[in-house]
């Protein structure tokens, strides 16, 4: 598993990843922020498995989940949870 952290203007998000064949196999996502709808965090960990390691696909796809879910993250912007992700895998 590879991990990373991000302190954000407004929380600190950690993640545990593992990738097969450069795509997500495996996410988990815990941290200190808030995340509305509460069930949003199990959504973007599922919207996320088996995507290809790429960052404008990330951005594409984290946006989308964010806008079919409604989702709000205050203090935390979907860049950031591309940069944390990113940062696991040392890209």
């Amino acid at each position: 598993m590879k991990k990373a952290t991000l302190r954000t203007r407004k929380g600190l998000i950690e993640v545990e990843l593992s990738i097969e064949n450069n795509r997500m196999s495996t996410l988990v996502i815990t941290g200190d922020f808030f995340i509305y709808p509460e069930e949003a965090l199990e959504i973007i960990e599922q919207e996320l498995l088996g995507i290809t390691i790429d960052k404008e696909q990330l951005k594409n796809k984290i946006e989308g989940i964010y806008k079919q879910q409604q989702i709000s993250t205050p203090g935390i912007t979907i860049d950031d949870w591309v940069t944390v992700i990113l940062k696991a895998i040392n890209l």
